[in-house]
């Protein structure tokens, strides 16, 4: 049986996942650069000859997988954090549990919806409730955008890389490039759409965190009490 869930800060996880996120979208850009100027270069290209062009689609692919590691292994230590805190505003709203926040990205085909089905329930437990005490069904829209983009860039990505392996003539190098060139803009569009994400997500936490302490020390003014300054209404998808 797991342990009780206990709250923890989301902000420096999330400042630091949203870092490398921004890191991760400029890698992507210079791949999309190499990929145009090998896609511009193809007539260059005899069987099997590595030209400048080649070897810079080479070089960032290698800085994508760096990136990728680093931005992967933030963004799931915020996700699980993230997944473990919403247990503590709403123990029963969840499918899964807060294990598969972490897990449900490495097991095959599960990771192409269990991640987005914790995010979801991750999101909703972490809204206010409304005047009635119930939590009315968000919209999905910039989640189902990020996870849509993400996946397809995944793949996609994957295909590009087994074009440029076999690529031997000019056409199919072009093949290859434009393969991963549209790997690379949506990589750039999920790592945006991902910042929005965190960023929602973690500000959401925060509220209902602050809302909670101030109910449970009343009368002292704490920031996120509802009424007090700088209190907002709680974040939603858009």
């Amino acid at each position: 049986m797991s342990s009780p869930a206990v709250y923890q800060p989301p902000r420096t996880v999330a400042t630091v996942t949203t870092v490398l996120l921004a890191v991760s979208a400029g890698v992507a850009m210079l791949a999309a650069v190499a990929a145009l100027l090998m896609y511009g270069s193809a007539d260059d290209m005899g069987p099997h000859i590595l030209n400048g062009a080649d070897a810079l689609v080479v070089l960032s692919s290698g800085l994508q997988m760096l990136a990728l590691a680093g931005t992967a292994a933030a963004f799931i230590t915020w996700f699980h954090r993230v997944r473990v805190n919403a247990e503590v505003f709403d123990p029963m709203g969840h499918r899964r549990s807060r294990g598969w926040a972490i897990g449900g990205w490495f097991v095959p085909f599960a990771n192409l919806w269990f991640p987005r089905e914790i995010a979801v329930d991750t999101w909703q437990a972490s809204t206010r409730l409304d005047a009635s005490g119930v939590r009315a069904p968000l919209p999905h829209t910039l989640l189902n955008a990020w996870w849509v983009t993400f996946c397809a860039g995944r793949i996609i990505g994957r295909i590009g890389s087994q074009f440029l392996d076999s690529a031997e003539y000019s056409d199919s190098y072009r093949t290859a490039a434009t393969w991963l060139l549209t790997a690379d803009a949506l990589d750039v569009v999920a790592a945006g759409l991902a910042i929005a994400v965190v960023q929602k997500l973690t500000a959401a936490q925060e509220e209902r965190h602050a809302e909670a302490v101030a109910r449970a020390f009343p009368g002292t003014g704490f920031p996120g009490a509802p009424g007090a300054p700088g209190a907002h209404g709680a974040t939603a998808w858009n």
